[in-house]
């Protein structure tokens, strides 16, 4: 197996006064992307997938990791770092119909598709999502769909009229060769399905790797998901080693009979109208108390907290740090996390257990004086004005926190 030389904690990134130069459209968009966030079935990482990719000529790519959009930010800021488009979605898959492409049309679609996968993740095993169809078009309005056919053309057949009827935003069916001796046919009928329907096909190679040198990986990892070794694991594995990327000239050459296949991967990747760039923190409004503002609020809470935690005064250098970091929260905007946090720890603790939050800054920067004082970290702060740089005010967000929940010695 050629040696892992992988990308996973590095970054594409341009130098300084770099510019990439535009890629040109390409005939052909490669969607239903897998990662490794597709756990243990997808065998090449975001920066693989976009380099192989880009030196095909390719000037989109479009993730579909299974149920979950835990792998686009990653692909995303390669993407980006490569001068290529990112197209976000994942692949859904219902308890009650064939699997799906689901791609956010605007930022509005990708709201509705994240509380679509929380909603499949709340009440199940880790891992797993349990959704139904009817679930999916709840959610469905401002998100593309592309159904996916398995193996069974029968069952697809059969299920395919209610899906069409349930999801109003599915215009495409997804074809792909599987060279098992029928792609012929199989496409035909796909084709022919489509069109009863009001449907279009909708070219793919279902890739879950950039090369085909990573088939061996990805069988591995088959077997691990599957618990069995590679003597045994028989069909459960990948007959052939061509889920990997194509050239759009191979892809239009393998669609030579079917070209609006390919020109609906073009149609399809152009309607996106959604990038990550679009998101920002928001935080919930309902922190704020009527009649105060989010900086009001947070100042509010900070001097009551002080007092408790300073019973007899608040010592001069606590409350110059107090109003430092006040201040520096004010001028970024920062007073909704704080609040939100608080609200948090308050809610955990109205339960009984003890909880701790812990910044992702800390390890580096001191504490900060406001986080000790609402209260919200058990842990004191370092109290020197001219080290407290949380947050720092080259930031343009607040640090990450986590909260945990402790009883005795479990967390």
């Amino acid at each position: 197996m050629p040696e892992y030389t992988g990308f996973s904690r590095k970054k594409l990134v341009l130098g300084d006064g770099e510019a990439l130069p535009p890629i040109p459209p390409a005939p052909f968009v490669e969607l239903g992307v897998s990662s490794p966030f597709s756990f243990l079935r997808g065998a090449s990482d975001a920066i693989e997938l976009v380099l192989t990719a880009l030196e095909m000529g390719m000037d989109s790519i479009g993730i579909a990791d299974r149920n979950t959009l835990a792998g686009v930010v990653r692909l995303h800021s390669a993407a980006k770092g490569a001068g290529m488009r990112p197209l976000i979605g994942c692949r859904i898959d219902p308890v009650d119909a064939p699997s799906l492409l689901a791609y956010p049309i605007d930022r509005e679609g990708y709201g509705r598709l994240s509380r679509m996968l929380s909603l499949g993740k709340m009440r199940c095993e880790k891992g797993e999502c349990d959704l139904t169809l009817s679930e999916v078009a709840l959610h469905g309005e401002g998100i593309a769909f592309i159904a996916m056919p398995a193996a069974d053309l029968d069952a697809f057949e059969a299920a395919l009229p209610a899906m069409a009827a349930a999801l109003p935003g599915m215009k495409h069916i997804a074809a792909a060769h599987l060279y098992r001796g029928d792609d012929l046919a199989r496409i035909e009928r796909l084709d022919r399905l489509a069109r009863a329907h009001g449907l279009t096909i909708l070219a793919t190679n279902d890739v879950h790797y950039a090369t085909p040198d990573r088939r061996p990986l990805q069988d591995v990892m088959s077997c691990i998901r599957e618990k069995v070794t590679l003597a045994t694991a028989g069909y459960r594995l990948n007959p052939n080693a061509e889920r990997h990327l194509k050239s759009p000239a191979e892809m239009v050459r393998l669609f030579e009979r079917w070209p609006h296949a390919i020109a609906a991967t073009r149609a399809f990747a152009d309607a996106i109208d959604f990038s990550l760039d679009e998101l920002r923190y928001e935080y919930p409004r309902e922190s704020v108390p009527g009649g105060r503002t989010p900086q009001q609020q947070l100042a509010h809470l900070t001097w009551i907290g002080a007092s408790k935690r300073w019973k007899e005064g608040v010592p001069p250098r606590i409350l110059k740090q107090l109003k430092h970091e006040l201040a520096l929260i004010e001028k970024l905007d920062f007073a909704r996390y704080f609040l939100t946090v608080h609200d948090i720890v308050a809610f955990a603790r109205s339960l009984d257990p003890r909880s701790c939050a812990r910044d992702a800054a800390a390890r580096r920067t001191a504490r900060s004086v406001i986080a000790w004082a609402l209260p919200r970290s058990t842990r004191r702060p370092a109290t020197c004005c001219s080290n407290a740089s949380f947050p720092r005010s080259g930031k343009s967000r607040p640090t990450s926190t986590s909260i945990s929940s402790m009883s005795g010695a479990r967390k």
